[in-house]
């Protein structure tokens, strides 16, 4: 069966007919065709594909930021070192309500299908493609498609479109799991999003994502303000700011000291502790990412991630929680394993039969 046979008009949600080329549907307003390119099919607007467009929607404008950024040289290696790989197996475990890499293995061994809503490069895939009889579907708005049918080419199981989470080219109840990495919050509609992904999944199926949660009060303060001006850059510029926060984060983590705060302070949401310098300013004051077990080129795009696309919205884990349930999801829960209290939630549940 070829793998065009899974998708649908993401708009009409009527069936497709296609050849190797395109995928098209007749709607009453004449005939829709989305191309297939480099082995993707395109089921967005061309300004998001074909780079000499203008750009006309702050949506677009996320795309693109989005699709720069992930076809940096950077994240062609994604993964390769070991580094990268902990931390991004610590991420997929928490994003799909596992506890640990046995619990996730069984879960994907249980799998037929999955779903990536915004794959960025598909690391999921190409890193944990654990049960090679699932396939895995992977979504991203960008041109970070290109560099994930790059790294997953030659996987059979795995299938990469160019789509947005908004308006999704699968039929309801396509797919055993479907998880979104820190997608939703970058979209005009976070909550219309999770309904969205939550509308593909099978009764009895799981849902899981990555969501930023509510900052402490000063940073909150700051990422508005900043954000302002860097959202308006060009990616270039917005990048060169970029390295200048990672720098500030390594300044302040080559100090090598603790801070200690004797009681907590409610208004600013500050609690009692001790704190590594670095991380304290981090969470509290101003967004300056740093890791040394990891190089500065990936911090730089840490930081970029954060200061250059139009949508990056904040949210309570209560709401998150409502629309899961609107959705149709239950025995929904929320981990923040250590360090990420400050950065977001990951929240998963499992659909209603």
């Amino acid at each position: 069966m070829s793998n065009l046979d899974w998708f649908i008009d993401p708009k009409t949600k009527k069936a497709l007919s296609y050849n190797q080329e395109s995928a098209s549907v007749d709607t009453a307003d004449g005939k829709i065709s989305y191309p297939v390119i480099n082995g993707v099919p395109r089921f967005v607007s061309p300004e998001l594909y074909k780079e000499a467009h203008e750009v006309s929607t702050d949506e677009v404008r996320t795309g693109r930021s989005f699709g720069d950024k992930w076809r940096e040289s950077r994240y062609e290696f994604l993964g390769s070192e070991e580094a990268d790989r902990a931390a991004l197996e610590e991420h997929f475990i928490a994003i799909l309500g596992c506890t640990s890499a046995k619990e996730l293995h069984e879960l994907l061994n249980g799998a037929t299908s999955t779903l990536n809503g915004g794959c960025g490069v598909a690391w999921n895939e190409y890193l944990f493609n654990i049960n090679l009889n699932a396939q895995r579907h992977c979504v991203d708005l960008s041109l970070s498609v290109e560099t994930a049918r790059t790294l997953t080419k030659d996987l059979d199981n795995i299938t990469v479109s160019q789509a947005s989470v908004l308006e999704l080219p699968y039929p309801d109840e396509t797919f055993d799991i479907a998880y979104s990495c820190g997608v939703v919050h970058h979209t005009p509609d976070p909550k219309g999003a999770v309904l969205e992904i939550g509308r593909t999944v099978k009764a009895g199926g799981l849902l899981g994502i990555y969501i930023y949660n509510i900052k402490p009060f000063i940073r909150e303060l700051s990422d508005k303000e900043i954000r302002k001006k860097t959202t308006t850059m060009s990616y270039d510029e917005c990048m060169d700011f970029s390295k200048k926060m990672t720098m500030l984060g390594k300044a302040f983590k080559d100090i090598n000291a603790k801070i200690t705060i004797e009681e907590d302070i409610d208004l600013i949401g500050m609690k009692k502790g001790e704190y590594d310098l670095q991380k304290f300013v981090y969470d509290h004051f101003i967004k300056c990412w740093y890791n040394p077990k990891q190089d500065d080129k990936y911090a730089d795009l840490v930081n970029q991630d954060w200061y250059h696309p139009h949508y990056a919205s904040h949210h309570t884990k209560e709401e998150v929680f409502a629309w899961f349930e609107e959705a149709g999801f239950s025995k929904i829960k929320c981990l923040q394993p250590s360090g990420w209290e400050h950065s977001g939630y990951y929240i998963s549940g499992k659909k209603c039969k």
